[in-house]
């Protein structure tokens, strides 16, 4: 073999491992249909253990659709936006939700939307302002 063809032979697969790395795309974000049937992560639990009581908690382990529906909340239909506030806005202030808990400090990385008495189950947009900050919470509406 040639000095050509060995150069061209490494060439050839060095690139083919470049191009092949394995960087996972996070399959709970990408795709609503199927999201809903990997388990819960541990945050998950956590947000229905803080939302919900031992019962409801059966209910939903139990349920397939309960959790399915449960899981499209968590994954699928809460967005937290950043969008400068304007004096002359006319959206709700999430304080105007009913919750089972005060939040003081609000940590978009911790949001637990089952906290609060959202419309889930509304065909339109929901869109809240995060009292005295420039984030938004958007609650997409149910995909029927």
């Amino acid at each position: 073999m040639g000095l050509k063809h060995i150069t061209l032979l490494v060439l050839f697969f060095s690139s083919s491992f470049a191009f092949s790395q394995t960087d996972k795309i996070n399959s709970l974000n990408t795709n609503p249909e199927i999201n809903v049937d990997y388990p819960f992560t541990s945050k998950e639990l956590s947000f229905i253990d803080n939302a919900f009581d031992d019962e409801t908690l059966k209910r939903i382990n139990k349920i397939k659709p309960l959790k399915k529906y449960v899981k499209d909340i968590l994954r699928n239909r809460i967005q937290i936006l950043n969008k400068k506030y304007q004096i002359n806005e006319n959206l709700p202030k999430l304080s105007s939700v009913r919750s089972l808990t005060t939040i003081k400090n609000f940590n978009e990385n911790n949001f637990n939307p089952l906290l609060y008495n959202f419309d889930f189950d509304s065909q339109k947009s929901q869109i809240y302002r995060v009292d005295g900050t420039d984030l938004l919470i958007n609650i997409i509406p149910k995909r029927e």
